[in-house]
Formats: structure tokens, C-alpha cells, sequence
């Protein structure tokens, strides 16, 4: 399965684990794979010197395949006690080459005779029932073709129960801000009133000073300008309205799946940026406290998304 096979719908976490063999007539090939979290794919192979020729095929594959995570692959080959037996002898060859011997030995009585290891090393005369170097490559290939098959569904299925959590996470942040919502014009008229307030009385003191220079009318326009300049600090329907935005953007980018990992990292800092000026603008404890409860769920929100692919 290629990288943009996999941008399925499917969410993918880094971690899992598959363990396959494949059994020839020579002996028994298994791959095992180990992943877990990791900013980018990282491939570490173990595996004896003899079959080091391998690494490319496997390392070729996983790369088509995956796109981040920390992946130990473990390469072995072995035979059976069963498979361990004494190789067969062709006895046909044998039987030409003592012709052979006697033939020589008729023209140079004196030379010498086939050693046993001499005979046993002649081609032909032992069937090898090992595995050619095109047929052990491509036992290789398909064995690493079902191991990350494999992989992949352990990582799709993980991946699947992240992503109930990660939605679970916005579906809490998206209830906060809609208890929110309704609250902030109240909040605002609030503030407003506490403001007129403390500048109606510092101006009245004013006036009294002042008299001769100021009335009563230049008063209330400067009252309302400063209310007006304060409520538009304190306004937060921007960004409530990107924090909307960002809670579908989340949405969608589950429901497309793939390798997400990394979009949804972006997001993540953006949701943070949003609740953390929701709290700095905060000028009710209703707000503050739907500030700290919103940043508490975005941490856990990352912590989650640490495991995506």
C-alpha cells in the first residue's frame, strides 16, 4: 500500500507491530516490524550479515509505504529440525565420474583417484535445495509486502480509536464556546456599566474643578468614546469565530484521514493561540474559567495527536 493509497479515510497511528513468516522448501524466512512515534520515518534494521543484501528491497518498501514513525525491522532465516537432513546424493553423476577416474587411470596408471570431498564438491553430484539469490530476493519482497500490510492495520486500528478520541476532545472544546457565546453580551454590558461608571465619577470630580472649561455634554462624548474603545478590547467574537473554524477544519481533516499528523500539529497551535487570548481578554470569571477549561483540553488534544502518522 503506497503513501497515497493510504489517504483513505483512514486515521494512521505510529505505533504497531506485525510479525510474519514465510515458509520455502529451504527454510523459514520472518520479518517483524516494531513502530512508535516519531517526527519522521526513521528505519533501524536488524539482521545477520548473510542477509544484508535485503536491506534496500526493505527499506525501499517501507518508504513507499510509511511516512513517519520509528521502525525496528527484524530480518531472520532458519531451517526446521525437521528440515535439517542429510542432502541427497546424485548417484548417476557419482557413477560417471568413477568412469571418468578409470578412463584417466587407463592412460596414467599412476595418477591418483577423487577424494570423497572431491567428489561431493563436483556440480551435480549434490542436489542443493537452497534457495537461488533471485528466488531468496524475491521471497523477501513478499514477505515485506504482507508485513507492512499487516503493520498497517494494527496502525489503522490503533489510529481509528484516536481518532474518536481526538473528536471527542474538539466536541468538548465546541461545548465550551457554546455555553460561552450566549453569555458574552452579558459580560460585555457588564463591563461597560462598571466603566461608565468609574469615568462618570472621575469626570464629575472634573466638572467641579474644571468648571468653566468643560460641560456636562463634551463630558458624556468623551464617556462614550472611552467605553467604546474599551469594549472593543475586550471583544472576543473573532475569536470565537476562528476557534469554530478551526473545530470543523479538525473535523474534515479526520474525516479525509491519511498522514494527518502533521496538519493536525498546525491546528493544535492555532486552537492554543485562540484560547489563550479568549483568557487574556477575559473580564468575567465565567470566561476565564472557559479559558483554562478550553486550554486544558487543547494539551490534551496534543498529547493525542503526538501518535498520528
Amino acid at each position: 500500500m503506497s503513501k497515497d493509497q493510504s489517504d483513505s479515510g483512514l486515521v494512521y497511528s505510529m505505533t504497531g507491530y506485525a510479525n510474519v513468516q514465510k515458509v520455502t522448501r529451504a527454510g523459514t524466512l520472518t520479518l517483524e516490524l516494531r513502530s512508535v512515534n516519531s517526527r519522521f520515518l526513521d528505519l533501524n534494521f536488524r539482521m545477520p550479515d548473510d542477509l544484508r543484501t535485503h536491506e534496500t528491497t526493505l527499506r525501499e518498501k517501507l518508504n513507499a509505504s510509511l511516512s513517519r514513525g520509528k521502525v525496528e525491522i527484524r530480518l531472520s532465516w532458519g531451517r526446521s529440525e525437521g528440515e535439517k537432513r542429510i542432502p541427497t546424493i546424485d548417484l548417476k553423476q557419482v557413477q560417471l565420474l568413477a568412469e571418468l577416474e578409470d578412463s584417466i587411470k587407463s592412460v596414467l596408471p599412476q595418477a591418483g583417484g577423487f577424494r570423497v570431498v572431491d567428489v561431493l564438491n563436483w556440480p551435480g553430484v549434490v542436489e542443493d535445495d537452497g534457495l537461488s539469490a533471485d528466488e531468496m530476493q524475491e521471497a523477501v519482497a513478499s514477505l515485506c509486502d504482507t508485513a507492512i500490510d499487516a503493520l498497517k492495520q494494527t496502525r489503522a486500528r490503533e489510529g481509528e480509536q484516536l481518532g474518536r478520541v481526538l473528536l471527542e476532545k474538539i466536541d468538548g472544546m465546541a461545548r465550551i464556546i457554546d455555553l460561552l457565546t450566549p453569555q458574552l453580551p452579558q459580560f460585555v454590558a457588564h463591563y461597560e456599566g462598571k466603566v461608565r461608571e468609574r469615568m462618570t465619577e472621575f469626570f464629575d470630580k472634573v466638572i467641579q474643578e474644571k468648571a468653566a472649561h468643560l460641560t456636562v455634554q463634551d463630558l458624556e462624548e468623551r464617556v462614550k468614546h472611552e467605553v467604546a474603545l474599551h469594549s472593543v478590547r475586550i471583544d472576543v467574537s473573532e475569536e470565537i469565530d476562528r476557534l469554530q473554524t478551526h473545530f470543523k477544519e479538525v473535523r474534515r481533516i479526520l474525516k479525509k484521514g491519511g498522514v494527518i499528523g502533521k496538519r493536525l500539529d498546525f491546528v493544535t497551535q492555532e486552537l492554543n493561540r485562540e484560547a489563550n487570548t479568549l483568557g487574556s481578554k477575559a473580564h468575567a470569571i465565567a470566561q476565564t474559567q472557559a479559558s483554562i477549561d478550553l486550554k486544558v483540553l487543547v494539551e490534551q488534544f496534543r498529547e493525542q495527536i503526538q501518535n498520528i502518522e
